[in-house]
């Protein structure tokens, strides 16, 4: 690092920036209030890096990656850093979307298998009801129907698809909750993921964090925790004032 820049940097800035050296990586939490300059400190962190690691970066062909809650959040981060190539903007659906869309038979079989578990149990809860046309139970057997229609025609998906704005409604399309908890599931479960987010990403922030889905977000502390010395997680919430 060259210190002359850390120099630049104080107060929390300087802290978080430390957090972040890659030769002895920490990883943080950074709770502060609505108008409280979090996102300021987060490019003032960033233009350091890239002052300081970007030939580091390109010559790993790693990125930093930078998710937001909004497309409009995104837009405003990747202008402020001049649209940087060395980093990655990008929501928390986009984000998790480009780890796992290459998995086409591993989205398949998790698929299948979150299906089959749907199924079973709104059959259940169709058997227990007690009025068999009242609004639950035929709103559940007509969600019990388009599952299993999803499901038979599985087998037939060439390549799954995934549309931020919800476009897409074939049966090979993924929604919202499904590429997160398809993300959340593959980083917790398979050691291989892990390792390419690690070696893909070896800075990962995220604004936001209290809206942050809780078993994705699990995932990632987790992954830190075993890649301690090579992976960085910075969290950025909105409840209070304090850095851990």
């Amino acid at each position: 690092m060259n210190s002359s820049q850390i120099n630049e940097l104080i107060g929390v800035d300087k802290e978080i920036y430390e957090y972040l050296d890659f030769r002895n990586p920490k990883s943080f939490l950074l709770y502060a209030g609505a108008g409280s300059g979090k996102t300021r400190t987060l490019i003032n962190v960033l233009e350091n890096i890239r002052e300081n690691s970007i030939h580091k970066l390109i010559k790993g062909g790693q990125k930093v990656a930078i998710i937001t809650y909004t497309n409009a959040a995104c837009d405003e981060i990747k202008h402020r850093l001049d649209y940087d190539a060395i980093f990655c903007v990008s929501t928390i659906h986009s984000f998790s979307w480009e780890l796992i869309n290459p998995y086409t038979e591993d989205i398949r079989l998790w698929l299948r298998e979150k299906l089959t578990f749907d199924i079973e149990d709104l059959t259940m809860k169709i058997d227990k009801a007690r009025d068999k046309q009242g609004k639950t139970a035929l709103k559940n057997a007509r969600s019990r129907s388009k599952k299993v229609d999803r499901l038979s025609q599985l087998n037939d998906v060439l390549v799954f698809l995934y549309s931020p704005i919800g476009s897409n409604t074939s049966v090979g399309s993924l929604n919202h909750s499904e590429v997160i908890s398809i993300a959340g599931s593959f980083i917790s479960n398979e050691p291989l993921m892990r390792k390419i987010l690690v070696n893909k990403y070896p800075v990962l922030l995220i604004d936001e964090t209290q809206d942050t889905n809780g078993q994705l977000l699990e995932s990632f502390i987790a992954t830190q925790q075993e890649y301690s010395n090579a992976f960085s997680v910075g969290l950025f919430g909105d409840v209070m004032q304090q850095i851990y």
